[in-house]
């Protein structure tokens, strides 16, 4: 009855938190934009999850201190706990802020784990499946610690790849270790509560960072969650297999991830690219709850199976979660080289609204190639007319699951382009303007994504005008060594078949061009 009591009012107090700091990143613009190569999302989403958490759980452990420090630890193992997540906490905030450099990136993990082996922390021995106890130096022991939770918060670092699925993993671990610990066998009360208090704190964030996230952890949070986690398995007696076995599939992914970066030679730390394991779900057509389900699934699973076996059995267990990685590297392997035979050519699509594109994609576009959608439209008079278009767009993006890369709106720029033009008249000078920054833009970005092709759905209306917009795309493809795509099509016909298509799809379909000179 007493859990069920501190779940509500802590699941509550993180609500509130989260709720707070999400307002904050909003006003201060701490978010995240998207990017719809390496990133999922698909809007601007605030960042610094990681502080709400820091905030609703520390303030948890303030609350039950008498608790915590009538078990075996030391207040100085406790004070070293909080200068880590401290360090964490205010580096990742930077970082989320003004976006350091990667070398300043690995600072705050280090301070962290140096703050926990000189809080007193250490590992005094640990089980040997294979006989008798292993017992450490303090040295040993220090070196041990440290390399665990650098290890353990890049893990969560580079798991924050989708919704919901850092945080709730993390949470299983907490859940477990709690499970573990209130056990008769391995009794350690104040450990159990600081771990049901992680879980708590965690499902309460939950409920913004789920698919589809109001809050992202931002870098403090995805370090975060790893060096409490990796804290509370050390403080509850070493207790590294129950951790390895929840985070193991993670763990191994990103060993994965740093060797296959190392062979191609790359930066393990700085480079970044689309073949982490989730990522590589995703591709194979999973939606992003089902991939978070399925890490889910095999975190839970592991973890608990973790509470009833011996040292040997948890040893085997490892070995099965090893097992299970190699086969997935093999299996996207064998997928990647058999899917090269078929692969489309790529296309970056300037889409300029969703009744000009949808039915060129569907329709014409989509049977040949693997297109990438391009929302670049400054020109449109007014950010609320923008979004308008965009929301559609989206739609179009998540219902043939295209990648979509957006262009923050910028009309003010637009407005010093046509300085000087606004008189002109439609297929003017003004337009000519238009169609060669959208067109420059669209090949300046299909150059910077190595797309070959790019095009544009303005060629679908007829109220633009064609020859222009292909001599300019001619030009820009022969300046940055690219392809122009050269369709055949009636366009009266195409533009009809477009205007159906939208209209039974319910789109927004506006009677002018976006350009308030066009009105």
């Amino acid at each position: 009855m007493l859990y069920i009591k501190i779940f509500i009012a802590f699941f509550l107090i993180s609500v509130i938190f989260t709720v707070i700091i999400k307002k904050i990143a909003l006003r201060f613009n701490i978010v995240d934009n998207p990017d719809g190569d390496r990133k999922i999302h698909k809007k601007i989403t605030p960042l610094l999850g990681g502080v709400a958490i820091f905030f609703s759980y520390f303030l948890s452990l303030f609350v039950f201190r008498a608790d915590l420090l009538s078990g075996n630890l030391e207040p100085s193992h406790w004070f070293g706990f909080f200068i880590g997540a401290v360090f964490i906490v205010v580096g990742g905030f930077l970082d989320d802020k003004y976006n350091l450099p990667a070398k300043w990136q690995i600072v705050w993990p280090v301070l962290a784990s140096m703050a926990v082996v000189l809080g007193g922390v250490n590992i005094e021995k640990i089980s040997n499946p294979f006989g008798d106890l292993i017992y450490f130096s303090t040295f040993l022991s220090s070196a041990i610690i440290f390399l665990w939770l650098l290890g353990m918060t890049y893990t969560t670092k580079l798991l924050d790849g989708l919704d919901g699925l850092a945080s709730g993993v993390s949470a299983i671990g907490a859940l477990v270790i709690f499970l573990f610990t209130i056990s008769t066998k391995y009794y350690q009360p104040d450990i159990a509560l600081a771990s049901f208090l992680f879980f708590t704190v965690l499902c309460g964030f939950l409920v913004f960072n789920f698919n589809p996230a109001k809050i992202f952890l931002g870098e403090s949070g995805s370090l975060l969650l790893g060096y409490i986690l990796g804290v509370l398995a050390i403080i509850s007696g070493g207790k590294i297999a129950i951790a390895l076995l929840v985070i193991g599939l993670p763990a191994l992914d990103v060993l994965w991830t740093i060797v296959r970066r190392i062979i191609s030679g790359k930066n393990p730390f700085k480079a970044s690219d689309r073949k982490h394991l989730h990522h590589r779900l995703i591709d194979l057509g999973l939606s992003q709850k089902q991939a978070v389900l399925f890490f889910y699934f095999v975190s839970g699973f592991f973890g608990l199976t973790g509470l009833f076996l011996q040292s040997k059995g948890k040893f085997l267990a490892l070995g099965g979660l090893l097992i299970l990685m190699l086969a997935l590297i093999i299996g996207f392997y064998l997928l990647e080289n058999r899917n090269k035979k078929f692969k489309k050519e790529k296309l970056l699509l300037h889409i300029c609204c969703a009744p000009c594109g949808a039915y060129l994609i569907s329709e014409i576009l989509l049977k040949s190639f693997d297109i990438t959608l391009y929302f670049y439209n400054s020109n449109i008079d007014s950010l609320e007319e923008y979004n308008k278009r965009l929301k559609f767009v989206r739609e179009i993006s998540e219902e043939y699951k295209l990648k979509l890369e957006i262009e923050p709106y910028n009309h003010d720029a637009w407005l010093s382009k046509a300085k000087g033009l606004e008189s002109e008249p439609e297929k003017g000078a003004r337009c000519f303007v238009c169609y060669y920054d959208r067109l420059s833009k669209t090949a300046k970005k299909a150059k910077v994504l190595a797309i070959k092709n790019f095009y544009t759905t303005l060629l679908v209306s007829p109220y633009k005008d064609s020859k222009k917009i292909n001599e300019f795309g001619d030009s820009l493809s022969f300046e940055h060594d690219l392809s122009f795509l050269k369709l055949d099509f009636d366009q009266a016909d195409l533009y009809k078949k477009s205007n159906e298509l939208a209209k039974a799809k319910e789109f927004y379909r506006q009677k002018y061009c976006g350009c308030e000179f066009a009105r």
